[in-house]
């Protein structure tokens, strides 16, 4: 079986969504500027 994420366990997020969540933040976004992106807010606050 596969792994959907290498860097988180056991999560639902893809690879793709979790390496663009970690760019915006590495960007200095905050999570509701973010959140406006293609991404849920619920999300974003998680990680």
């Amino acid at each position: 079986m596969t792994r959907k994420n290498k860097y988180y366990n056991r999560s639902r997020l893809s690879e793709a969504k979790f390496r663009e969540i970690i760019k915006y933040f590495s960007l200095d976004l905050s999570a509701t500027q973010i959140a406006h992106t293609n991404l849920n807010l619920n999300t974003v606050n998680k990680f």
